[in-house]
């Protein structure tokens, strides 16, 4: 079973996050095209977004969160997907071996966590480079942390 999982490489990786992608802009067309994101009283918003004329917290402070969670799962099923062939060349390219699989999902995860952060960010209109690189240097730095201790406790057995 090794051995055949071994000769497809990047396929089994490319097959599933293209079904990851797939299956998150489903999600999120089904999301923008079915749900109202803020409350029906609330109406008042909508002309003046349309006139450039309302604040970021009172449009944030009428959304309902339900929906723009599940928008926000979608992205992160879509940045996984995305990053998830990527990241498996990334990672064989750089270590020389064939990389372990759930190691390639939690770092494609890292990379969906970031893009709906950074998307979230940009809702409440605080999105900024300097923001989206420190996010990034944080979750890299977690991966690291969780490299070191995979590989200690790989060594002390």
């Amino acid at each position: 079973m090794k051995v055949t999982l071994k000769r497809l490489g990047i396929l089994p990786y490319l097959i599933l996050g293209l079904g990851l992608t797939i299956l998150g802009l489903l999600a999120m067309n089904h999301a923008v095209d079915n749900w109202w994101p803020f409350d029906v009283a609330r109406l008042d918003l909508v002309r003046a977004t349309a006139l450039d004329q309302v604040d970021p917290a009172a449009l944030m402070e009428s959304v309902n969160f339900d929906i723009v969670f599940a928008f926000l799962c979608a992205v992160v099923a879509v940045g996984t997907g995305t990053a998830l062939p990527i990241v498996y060349f990334l990672n064989k390219r750089f270590s020389g071996q064939k990389p372990n699989f759930f190691v390639v999902i939690r770092q494609s995860m890292w990379v969906g966590f970031w893009v709906s952060f950074c998307l979230y960010l940009q809702m409440n209109r605080m999105f900024g480079i300097a923001i989206a690189l420190l996010v990034a240097a944080v979750l890299i730095l977690f991966e690291f942390i969780v490299q070191v201790r995979t590989r200690t406790s790989r060594v002390s057995i």
